[in-house]
């Protein structure tokens, strides 16, 4: 990671599992909680990936699971193993997700279903997994509180062609999570959701790595540039601490500012008040 983080202290002592850890937003994630105190497990399917990724946070509390979320035993035997190695999990971020840009008429009900099993079902299935350790940790006295941080997307509060499958999980996602933050917060454990917009990522690497798709993208981007996922770590970390403990099923958008307008022309320059 070329990013280094002065270390706040929001996470001494406590365990994070990062669900698609290895990589962009999770990866980023993970270096500024570790940054900050935290022990970090990386879960992701590509063992030397994974490898990879835990080697270049260069900390022994940095530590590798494989996993596929989209197999809940795999996703059971994460939690089971991040318990039994260090006996206590205080935050879990579901940032693993796959995107495909499919026309609706030519979408196959596989690709249909695919999608929302990477991006909505296995958000389900890590949290309910996760929800004893979390429990457990409670238990024991050991934190006043538990957190869930859900990643969704600019996708699930608004429409792009293309995104029907994406969108809709990812819509799924966030009120999934405002269900689940009112069952789970009289017992401590809080649940919440950051919304990326546009992140110059290797899942985006269609359109930030593309010049004439980047330029696009950012004509439409207030802010005029992709996100870069430090940003994104920034915004999970904080909905993720102590100092966020009045946040509940909120959904945290960052986006460059594309949520901002309504769509319409500017209005100054029509009216020549620019």
């Amino acid at each position: 990671m070329s990013v280094r983080f002065q270390p706040a202290g929001r996470f001494v002592d406590k365990v994070v599992v990062l669900t698609g850890g290895t990589s962009g937003i999770g990866l980023a994630s993970a270096a500024r909680m570790l940054a900050e105190g935290a022990t970090v497990v990386l879960a992701g399917r590509g063992i030397e990936r994974g490898e990879k990724a835990t080697a270049a946070l260069g900390h022994e509390r940095a530590r590798f699971v494989p996993t596929d979320v989209t197999d809940r035993a795999s996703l059971d035997a994460l939690f089971a193993t991040t318990m039994a190695s260090f006996g206590r999990l205080d935050v879990v971020v579901n940032s693993a997700g796959a995107v495909s840009v499919v026309p609706f008429a030519r979408m196959k009900p596989q690709q249909w279903s695919n999608t929302l099993a990477v991006n909505l079902t296995a958000v389900f299935d890590s949290c309910q997994a996760a929800l004893p350790g979390l429990r457990s940790t409670l238990a024991a006295g050991i934190a006043p509180q538990t957190a869930i941080v859900n990643v969704a997307s600019l996708d699930a509060v608004g429409g792009d062609k293309g995104m029907t499958a994406y969108g809709a999980a990812k819509a799924g996602v966030v009120n999934f999570s405002r269900s689940l933050a009112l069952e789970l917060i009289g017992e401590g454990i809080r649940v919440n959701c950051v919304s990326p917009g546009a992140v110059d990522t290797a899942m985006t690497l269609s359109t930030a790595g593309d010049p004439d798709h980047a330029e696009t993208f950012h004509r439409h981007i207030p802010a005029g540039r992709f996100g870069r996922p430090e940003e994104l770590a920034a915004a999970i970390a904080f909905v993720a601490a102590d100092e966020a403990a009045f946040m509940v099923g909120a959904n945290l958008v960052v986006d460059g500012g594309v949520t901002c307008a309504t769509g319409h022309p500017d209005l100054l320059a029509m009216f020549g008040l620019a």
